[in-house]
């Protein structure tokens, strides 16, 4: 028989390595229906956590860093948050409580030493200790400020008329006139600095502490990821300069921000938790959904239809990953019930040492479950959205695929973080260089200086400072410019900080969407069940931007022996079978 040559023309890639369906995490992830939904969530969260930041009091808030230092081994130049995060890893700060109580007091006695003997606000030391403690007068020192540094101004100005017109040649004018120029910048930024100082008193947002600090987190991990640093500072102890690599940062983002506000700010965390899990259940869910759809079918769902899914499973979305916790307090309480025999004389510690193999088993099953749900907790809400199911279906699943597969599932999550890492650099990057664009030739029509160019500065930076040397956050100098001129400069912010949220907004994407084709590949995995198989329950018209692939002409007849539909496969509703495939005639 000859022999037959066989030609290899193509590889399925993605059925060769699945690991390779995760790099579809990019194209899902910026369709503008997840984005829309990611970024109103995103709004709804800071715009609840500043309005909890106001109504909050002033002795219960965060303690802010100190303005103007740079040292950064000392607590000083960090926020209260960042103190307690290397409290925590370099056992440096042996007393964080007594720490941070003792920067709250030194606070307030430098704001009684501004009103008493600097300003000459509140003479009386007890009336100014009361002002400080329920951060009172920041308005008449505001006043006060103003008008000390309208006084110098005036004097600066009167100096340089003097000196003009001593000067004989115009290098000495050129020079007087650049000196004029860098005091009165000196003194505005002099009293900017000063207000900044007092507004300390009023102390920091716990939300906006936080949120700066997870942000922070995200921004370590993605760096840490592209400078290959893994295990940087992980249990150890880093310098403060130090950029903790991914293994910290993704610990400090878990563990060290949210155990700050659960044990320092209880009643706080638990009004953020609420607010957080209705918000991420309605928003999340919904961008779960689309993604479920638009990863086994490659169509979009309607805005409408992803959150009537989403407030349908509302429940279920929010008790998913509470259950587990719930069960693990509960074998605990039931532990320290025991624990409290021991207390009966003589017999108590006795009967405590017969049946302590029960406490080590509830540790066992307590364990078991705060693996599980740290291993599956990003695989719940892709499961609900996935199956159409409950929460206990969720836990089951998410807990069954850790566990049977836990290291196919720990490598389709580093695939994934790596990957991620690559595309949150692209979107940074590009929303960093549409800013510059847009800042510089804005900026090049604008050449008026502050206050109707009576102040040597420039109008457009200080309403809004360059982005390639400030980066994405800023601080507007409001002291400065003039009430119409704060205006601009809040709604420039405003749609500057839209515009970077943007990138937020994607992460929030593209997190659901890496999920649920990491939940797809694990369930093919387990339970052996093929990628496009996904829970429906949308009319047609609930669907949009269908892929060309998978219309079909309505006349067109089906191959014998298969069903009509995408691609001879039909998508079904969980619970209805498949009508019965009619024989081919002979």
């Amino acid at each position: 028989m000859a022999d037959e040559s066989h030609v290899i023309r193509g590889i399925n890639w993605r059925e060769t390595f699945p690991f390779t369906q995760i790099f579809r995490a990019f194209r899902v992830a910026i369709h503008p229906t997840k984005l829309i939904l990611a970024l109103v969530a995103l709004l709804a969260l800071y715009g609840g956590g500043r309005i909890l930041d106001m109504i909050w009091p002033v002795q219960h808030r965060a303690i802010p860093k100190e303005v103007n230092y740079t040292d950064r081994e000392s607590p000083r130049d960090m926020n209260e948050v960042e103190v307690y995060g290397a409290f925590r890893t370099t056992a440096k700060y042996a007393n964080f409580e007594a720490m941070r109580d003792e920067r709250r007091r030194a606070i307030e006695e430098d704001y009684v030493q501004l009103l008493r003997d600097d300003l000459k606000i509140q003479t009386d030391t007890d009336q100014a200790k009361k002002m400080a403690a329920s951060a009172s007068g920041l308005g008449q020192v505001k006043e006060k400020l103003l008008e000390r540094r309208n006084q110098r101004e005036t004097e600066a100005a009167k100096l340089r008329t003097d000196a003009l017109a001593a000067a004989k040649t115009s290098d000495e004018k050129d020079k007087i006139e650049k000196a004029y120029r860098q005091h009165v910048v000196e003194i505005k930024n002099d009293t900017s600095n000063k207000y900044r100082h007092a507004r300390m008193v009023a102390g920091e947002g716990v939300f906006i502490q936080f949120f700066n600090y997870e942000v922070n987190q995200v921004n370590n991990v993605v760096w840490a990821v592209l400078a290959n640093d893994w295990l940087g500072g992980f249990g150890g102890s880093p310098s403060l300069r130090e950029r903790p690599g991914v293994l910290a940062s993704i610990s400090n983002f878990c563990v060290t921000g949210p155990w700050w506000m659960a044990r320092y700010h209880t009643t706080y965390f638990i009004l953020f938790i609420l607010l957080f899990s209705i918000v991420w259940a309605i928003f999340g869910g919904a961008i779960a959904r689309i993604a479920a759809v638009h990863v086994a079918r490659d169509e979009k769902i309607s805005l409408s239809a992803a959150l009537r899914f989403s407030t349908s499973k509302f429940l279920s979305f929010i008790f998913a990953p509470i259950i587990p916790l719930l069960i693990v307090l509960v074998v605990g309480l039931v532990v320290m019930l025991g624990g409290l025999v021991g207390n009966i004389p003589w017999i108590g510690p006795i009967l405590v040492g017969l049946f302590f193999f029960l406490a080590i088993a509830a540790g066992f099953v307590m364990t078991l479950v705060l693996l599980g749900t740290g291993g599956g907790f990003n695989l719940m809400y892709p499961t609900i959205a996935v199956e159409g199911s409950d929460s206990f279906d969720a836990i089951s699943r998410s807990f069954s695929y850790v566990y049977a597969r836990p290291w196919r599932m720990l490598f389709y999550t580093l695939v994934a973080v790596l990957y991620g890492a690559l595309c949150y650099v692209f979107v940074r990057f590009f929303i960093q260089i549409m800013l510059i664009l847009t800042h510089h030739f804005v900026g090049a029509g604008m050449f008026v200086n502050v206050d109707g160019g009576r102040v040597p500065l420039d109008l457009w930076n200080t309403m809004w400072p360059a982005p390639e040397t400030h980066g994405f956050t800023y601080d507007v100098d409001w002291l400065t410019l003039g009430p119409a001129q704060s205006l601009a400069a809040f709604l420039v912010s405003f749609w500057v900080y839209l515009t970077v949220g943007m990138l937020g907004a994607f992460a929030i994407s593209f997190y659901f969407s890496a999920n649920t084709i990491i939940y797809y590949l694990m369930r093919r995995e387990v339970d052996a069940t093929e990628l496009d198989d996904v829970y429906l329950e949308q009319s047609e018209e609930d669907f949009g931007d269908t892929a060309p692939a998978a219309a079909a002409a309505p006349n067109a007849p089906a191959p014998a022996g298969a069903p009509a539909g995408n691609g001879g496969a039909q998508i079904f509703p969980t619970g209805e079978p498949p009508p019965a495939a009619t024989p081919p005639a002979t």
